[in-house]
Formats: C-alpha cells, structure tokens, sequence
C-alpha cells in the first residue's frame, strides 16, 4: 500500500468513527432526555387518597373538584386510577385534561415527598399541607424535575400539552 492509499485509509477510518461517536452521543443524550414513565406506588396511592376523598363529597353533596361517572363506585373508581396511573391506559379515567393535569402534579408531589412525609400517614393535617404546598409550589414555577415527569408521562397517562398559565 503506498503514501496515498494510507492516507486515505486513515481519513475514512477517522470519518467512519467519528460518524460513530456523533451517533453514539446522539443516542445517549436522547435517552437521557426521554425518560420512560413508571408509576411510583406510593404516589398513586397518594392519588388515590385525594380522588376517593373528593368522591366520598361528591357522594356526600358536599362541593368537588373531579368530574365522575354517574355510576361510578369505589371499586371501580379505584380500578381506573390505579389503571391509568399504570401508564398503560391513559383513557381509564374520564376526566377532562385539566383535572389529569391537576392530579398528575399531586402524583409529583407525592412521588418527590420522603417516604417519612406526614402525607402518607395522614393527609388532613398542618404538616401535609405545608409538604404539600411546597411541591406545589416547586411545580408552578416550573421545577426542571417536574417539566421532565411531566414530558415523560403526558403520552402514557394522556396528559395534555403542559401550559405556564394552567398549572
């Protein structure tokens, strides 16, 4: 192989690998970016909570903030949420987008609370509401953490598009 013919091995060698490296950074920086949703038990639970606590007013005749199906039940009720939370259904629950928004920032909330959080063992107390406000909070001015949850899961749980003016 003469002079030439080296050279030109070398640059198309040097031009295949860094094509390889370009693909390679490529791949890793979008998988790191595209998170995958996976449902976090503690948070649903939480959600749940929050939901059948809403639906026992409901029930009740007292004021609520999520739409229900007029035969809904505990056990079905529970059935859907636990459903959609899943990531695998995201129309098992019949709520307008505004209310899956609402609920996915509290399955945030809980999902970013330690597990010692006064929330998980009672929900109606001072301590909860100030955990509780304090992701809140972290949410409505858009905390990079939430934004990438929320990226990640707005196909799997049939979120709509997030908006500044709505959350």
């Amino acid at each position: 192989m003469n002079l030439l013919s080296k050279q030109l091995a070398t640059r198309t060698a040097l031009r295949h690998t860094t094509n390889a490296l370009l693909a390679l950074f490529w791949f890793v920086s979008f998988t790191a970016h595209a998170q995958s949703f996976a449902a976090n038990a503690r948070a649903v639970q939480f959600v749940t909570d929050i939901v059948m606590n809403d639906f026992h007013t409901a029930q009740a005749g007292g004021g609520y903030v999520f739409s229900y199906d007029r035969e809904e039940t505990d056990a079905t009720l529970a059935a859907k949420l636990e459903r959609w939370l899943s990531g695998k259904a995201p129309q098992a629950i019949g709520m307008e987008p505004a209310e899956k928004q609402m609920l996915f920032g509290f399955y945030w909330a809980a999902s970013m609370m330690p597990a010692t959080s006064p929330c998980f063992a009672k929900m109606a107390n001072d301590a909860c509401q100030d955990a509780l406000s304090q992701w809140i909070a972290r949410e409505l001015n858009d905390d990079p953490r939430f934004v990438r949850a929320y990226e990640s899961a707005r196909k799997p749980l049939g979120l709509p598009p997030l908006s500044h003016s709505t959350h």
